[in-house]
């Protein structure tokens, strides 16, 4: 073995070493987020499942508060509605449909933008709680048939259902995991849209 390759391999070994001593560790702190003794800042994609699918999300923990707190904060939103259907009728409801065309009800759709707040306390390193609320923002359209085919699409049209539209008060609540390094996964239920809360987090050291 040449003098070069052994150095090669020597290199690595020492530096890791020196890395894992506990002097230095203590200096640095954790090289990833342990949820009870470190101060980080984070980002992430989270969805509601089946209701929005795109997401956005925001967590700032730190160690210093309450041995490992912190704050979650997200926003969720659809990216298509029948509100922007070609075949949408406006100014006419549903019930009008019902009542006046006696139109047979096919399926029904929302849309949705939440945006929520929640607090985290960090149980163990690798796990944390969170609860909050949050706004929601729904609305709501039904699809009808017209046997005679004069409106929309073949017979099939949208209408606003300004009944079941409307702001409401969202309920949040799960547990988030560290699932490797800086890595985090967020799971939980809302109540509005209901839901299972879904989510992966960048956690960034600082």
């Amino acid at each position: 073995m040449t003098r070069a390759v052994r150095f090669s391999l020597t290199v690595p070994t020492f530096l890791a070493g020196v890395l894992s001593a506990p002097g230095l560790q203590a200096q640095q702190g954790p090289l990833y987020p342990d949820l009870r003794n470190a101060t980080f800042f984070g980002v992430g994609y989270v969805v509601n499942v089946p209701n929005t699918y795109v997401g956005f999300s925001a967590l700032a923990f730190s160690h210093r508060v309450l041995a490992g707190a912190g704050l979650y904060a997200d926003v969720k939103f659809s990216t298509s509605s029948p509100g922007d259907s070609p075949y949408l009728i406006p100014g006419v409801t549903a019930q009008e449909a019902e009542v006046l065309w006696a139109d047979a009800l096919g399926i029904e759709e929302s849309t949705y933008l939440s945006v929520n707040l929640a607090l985290v306390y960090a149980i163990t390193p690798e796990l944390g709680l969170y609860a909050g609320a949050g706004y929601t923002n729904e609305e709501h359209y039904r699809e009808y048939y017209d046997n005679a085919m004069e409106r929309g699409n073949l017979g099939f049209y949208w209408v606003a259902d300004p009944e079941d539209t409307g702001s409401r008060v969202n309920l949040l609540g799960g547990a988030l995991f560290r699932l490797h390094k800086n890595l985090l996964l967020a799971m939980g239920l809302e109540a509005q849209p209901r839901g299972a809360m879904i989510g992966l987090t960048l956690a960034i050291p600082m």
